[in-house]
Formats: structure tokens, sequence, C-alpha cells
């Protein structure tokens, strides 16, 4: 209340020249006073690493010897680490392929028994799935991030484009009303798609486009990123003066929902639903989720349209792995860090496994956690040491994100037989997004297996995939998402993976056939074809994901979250000397968000805050000309 007053008490223009000398004090100081060593580390952009492509490599126990190298005490204790990363997802693996780029040695430690976190895929029967990456968004196109995915992969990860009508989309399912529409992507595709199929609402298209174009400006998103590595005590200033909000709509507009903004614009039911259906996407209802988070995906997804990893998406960390690899660092799988170490309120180092007689300690003076926030500071460090982190007031107010059931099924047949097509399926038994997802959350699993799932979203790797038919000629495959309560499985909880007893492979089971007999239903084409299935729940997600009850994106995606205290402690320092943050929790959700915030993560550690944006962007002119259109390190 104090800081609105008093900010309101002083002319825009002279908060702005207050803001400009402290800004220009800051970093007069942090060039005359530089901390880093010249030459000691490199610039991990100094030239272009990439190779001429190489074919993909279809032998699975080669592929096996980079994503399951398995942990041991000799190879963890081999070296002198400079940093050590927790966890294997594409946030950690990025930042420690940057580091390695730049002369250090790092060793990542991942739980489970393979590489990747959600990037990874897993094989049974002859059949193989994604479990995480189901599509990305404008990596076909020459951007910032791309140039930065090239360099850290020796540009080995290829992609290849959805078909224009990139998503489709099925309301009131299974009934009488049932009905289609498909999403058009491409520039303005979508915008205009729309004012020809809901002519009379011509208006309020126009106006929520340019709205949502408000949300999303480079600037904006750039504005963003630059609050997440700028101090903390310099956010605050800028916020004391309410210059987040003046300079950018992207904070203006951040605690605006998706549903509010929709109903203010349009009227139309089915149009208010093909406005808000990608909010499924953050397991959120659409009267939770901030008007910009929608805009940056639908700027990545709709207007530059999606992709798929050719290869499939554990091609993601098996082409990174050895990047960190070259440096002399490791990636070791079965690596339980079961704790943070710490001296004096610094953190030097990690415990791995939970077992006095078989606990081994690692040093490092940099501990970088891709296991999300809570996890860290409520898991790994004495309470004492993580109540120092700015986030810690936070690990109360943002909840763990919503988790998902997976019903991953094989089919006999190419795609081209089956009907699939390269394009997301969303299926939902009604037209009110909000009304389906609040629904779902408070209804009991018996509720939901006496009529048809509320909301399904349907993705075939097989067809979005190029290389699938020479890998698997005859066969295709299905995945299916719906959104799931955390109490459904909760009694199961903890229990190791195929030891959870026959209830609940008889409940995981009828949920699957449950949904496996909608789906086919819906398309008879597949009914025949049924050859495998497999069913993963919240607690599947617990333990290898290692998510709090069983979350798919840690924390959730809510308004709270990106508002402008919260999002500028949501951040790669801690606050903790030793440790910093990298994955989901940094940014948000998302591929291309995991791999910025390793970037942020990246530029803090080699103390390069903003030079190193620009050393990329140098290379990416070299490579490719100046970026053009939207082209924030984000896109």
């Amino acid at each position: 209340m104090l800081f609105d007053t008093f900010g309101k008490l002083l002319e825009v223009r002279i908060q702005i020249g207050i803001i400009l000398a402290v800004f220009c004090g800051y970093w007069i100081k942090k060039l005359l006073f530089r901390t880093e060593t010249p030459g000691q580390l490199k610039s991990p952009f100094a030239e272009d690493s990439r190779t001429p492509l190489t074919p993909l490599i279809t032998d699975h126990t080669k592929r096996d010897e980079t994503m399951k190298r398995a942990f041991t005490k000799k190879l963890a204790s081999e070296k002198k680490w400079d940093a050590i990363v927790i966890g294997s997802g594409i946030g950690g693996l990025s930042a420690a392929a940057l580091l390695s780029k730049a002369g250090m040695k790092v060793l990542v430690l991942e739980k489970h028994y393979k590489c990747g976190g959600a990037c990874h895929t897993f094989r049974d029967d002859g059949y193989e799935f994604d479990v995480g990456i189901h599509y990305v968004g404008n990596f076909i196109r020459p951007t910032l991030i791309r140039t930065f995915l090239e360099q850290i992969s020796d540009g080995q990860i290829q992609f290849a484009k959805f078909d224009n009508n990139v998503e489709r989309l099925v309301l009131d399912a299974m009934s009488p009303l049932q009905r289609e529409y498909t999403i058009a992507s491409g520039p303005d595709a979508f915008e205009n798609q729309l004012i020809k199929q809901f002519p009379d609402e011509e208006q309020g298209i126009k106006e929520f486009f340019r709205l949502l174009k408000r949300a999303y400006q480079p600037q904006g998103s750039m504005a963003y990123f630059a609050f997440k590595l700028l101090p903390l005590w310099f956010v605050n200033v800028l916020r004391f003066f309410g210059l987040p909000r003046r300079l950018s709509d992207f904070y203006a507009l951040c605690q605006v929902s998706v549903k509010e903004a929709i109903e203010s614009h349009v009227k139309n039911k089915d149009l208010q639903f093909l406005l808000s259906y990608s909010t499924g996407g953050f397991l959120v209802p659409p009267s939770r989720v901030s008007l910009p988070m929608m805009a940056l995906l639908h700027v990545h997804c709709c207007e530059y349209g999606s992709c798929y990893p050719v290869g499939g998406a554990s091609e993601m960390p098996y082409r990174i792995v050895p990047v960190i690899e070259r440096s002399g660092g490791r990636v070791l799988m079965k690596a339980h860090v079961s704790q943070i170490l710490t001296e004096g309120g610094k953190v030097v180092g990690v415990r791995v496994g939970n077992k006095e007689n078989s606990m081994v300690d690692i040093h490092a003076p940099i501990v970088i956690s891709d296991a999300g926030m809570h996890n860290t500071l409520l898991d790994l460090l004495p309470e004492r040491v993580a109540k120092k982190s700015p986030a810690w007031p936070l690990m109360k107010t943002i909840k763990p994100s919503y988790g998902n059931i997976s019903v991953f099924i094989g089919l006999r047949g190419t795609p081209e037989e089956l009907g699939l097509t390269a394009q997301n399926i969303w299926v939902h038994a009604g037209s009110d997004l909000e009304e389906i997802m609040n629904r779902v959350m408070k209804s009991t699993l018996q509720d939901t297996l006496e009529k048809p799932f509320p909301a399904l979203f349907l993705s075939s790797s097989a067809a979005k995939d190029p290389s699938w038919k020479n890998r698997y000629s005859d066969r295709s495959t299905l995945s299916v998402l719906t959104f799931a309560p955390y109490s459904w499985f909760s009694q199961w909880s903890g229990l190791p993976t195929k030891k959870r007893g026959d209830d609940y492979n008889t409940v995981k089971n009828a949920i699957g056939q449950h949904i496996v007999d909608q789906v086919t239903t819906m398309f008879p084409k597949l009914k025949n074809a049924v050859d495998y299935v497999s069913v993963g729940s919240p607690v599947t997600i617990e333990h290898f994901l290692v998510t709090k009850q069983g979350g798919t994106y840690n924390m959730e995606h809510d308004l709270t979250r990106f508002g402008e205290e919260q999002a500028s402690l949501l951040r790669p320092e801690s606050g903790i000397e030793g440790l910093y943050f990298t994955g989901q929790d940094v940014i948000s959700c998302g591929f291309a968000a995991c791999l910025s915030s390793a970037f942020l993560c990246a530029s803090v550690i080699l103390k390069k805050r903003y030079l190193l944006s620009w050393e990329l962007f140098n290379l990416h002119r070299k490579l490719y000309g100046l970026p053009k259109g939207r082209n924030s390190l984000f896109l």
C-alpha cells in the first residue's frame, strides 16, 4: 500500500530517471569490478559447435551405453567436480552442457535408470513411447533458442513439422451433439480461421487477438527473463516504483485470467472453448491461467507451428550427454540424491543413497537442482538453511501441480492404415472447459469410471516422427493423457513400482481399459489393432520424476505463480551460496522454457548475466543473420 501511494506521488519521468541512475551505477560497478578471472573459462559460444548430421543410432544396446550408465562410487569419485547437477531433465542436462562447453567438469546424477527426465522414452513388447514430449513449438525456424539447442547437441537434433491443422478438437464427445474443429497454424491463421467460422464475433475476435499480442511482445517476455537475472534488491526497487507494469504489458496483464479475457470479448460458447482449450496443457482451468502464459504458448505453437524431434524425444538427452562427457563430465543413473551437503550455511556437495552402509558423499562448490524447488528446499536441505532462500515462503503459497493418467497403446498397423495423423487431438465430453476441469478434480474415481472421461489428449509419436517407419514398420503407438487428482492413488504413494499390490493394478487397469474403450469407440479403425496397453498414474510420476503429489509440472501454473513478486523469486539463484535452480520452476513448463531456464542458470554461474545472451546473439547472427520477427530467447 505504501509502495503504491508513494509511487503515485512521482511523475513517470522522475521514476525512470531514478531507475536509470541506479541501473547505470550498478552496471558501471559490475564492469569496473568484475570478480571472474579473465581466461579462466571460455565462452560456450566462441565458435560454432555443429557437426555434420550423422545417421540415427537405432541400436538400443549402443544407446543404452549413454542413456543408462549406472552410478558407482568409483565413477562418481574419479574426478574433482566443478559442479553437480541433480536430475537429468532437459533443464539439468542443458545447464550441464553449457557449463561443460565453458570448460567445467560437471557431474549429473539421475535417480531413474534412464536419462532424460520427461524427455525419455521407454520400450516394451516391441513398442516405444514418449512419456513427456508430445510436441514442441517453433524449432523449425532459426531462432535464438534453436541455436542454443544446436550448440549443446552438436547440431544433431532435427525436428519434423506437424500438419498445418496442428490441433483437432472434439466437443461433446460421444453424444448426439458431438462436433469437431481444427486449429490452423501459421501467422494469424488461427485468428482468420475463427473469423470465418464465427463471423458474428469478428470484432471481439480481433480485439482478443490484439490483447494477446499485447500480452506477448518480445520486450515483455525478455523483461520477464531479465528480472530473474537482476539482483533481487534491484528488482524490488523496480517494483517499488511500479516500473514492471509501466514498461511491459506482460506484467500489466499477468493477473488477468484467460477466462476473464475471453468472456469479456466473445460470447459464443464454442468460440470461448476454442480460445481457451490450450490452457488444459497447464493442468489448470482457464479462470486460473495467466493470459501472458497462454499468449506465449499461442505464439510458440500456433503462430509458427508445432514440431516433433526426429528419432523421438530421447534424441535430445542422447545428443546432449556426449557434450557433457567431452569436457570430462559424467551423467550417471540410479543415483538417488538424498541430501544436499552444507557447511556453515554454504552448499558443498550432495549425498547419494540413504542407507548408512551405501551412502556416498560427493563434493563440489556448485550444486544445480533440476529436482524442483519443493523437493530441493523442503526435502534435500536442512530447514535452517532452506529458509535463507527468498523462495522459501512460496513453498506454502504455490501448490504442486496436478498429475495425470497416461495410457500407452500399442497398435498393429501403420499410422496411415490406422488414420493416425501428425496433430494433437483434444477430446472433451462437454463444451465448457472450466466446468470439465473442475468436475474432474472434484470427482471420485468411481464417478469417473461410470461415464466417459471428460477430457482426453491424444498424441501419436508414430505419426509425428518421420523416422518411425524405418524403425517400426508395421506398428504404431498412441499416448492418451487425462487429468487425475492425486487422491485417487495416494494410498499407494511411496511403494516401489511393481510392488503396489493387486488393488492398485486392478484400479489402474480398469482406468486403462475404460479409456481404451472410449478411444476405440470414437476411432473405430483402432478397435481391432490394439495389441498392448500400459497405464501410468500420478504415483508413477511421483516415483520416476520425483515430484510432489505426482504433479506433472512441479509447481502449479496458476495466476499466483506469475505475479510480479512471485515470478521474481522463482529464479536461478537460490539465495544460498553454491546452490542454483534450473528446470520448470524457474520459468514455466515446456521444452523451450526449460531450455531457457538452463541458459539463465548458466549465465549466473558463469557471471555473465547478460553477456552470455549477447555471445549467443552474435553467434546466431553469424550463422543465420539478424533474428527476424518474434525472436526472444524463449522463442
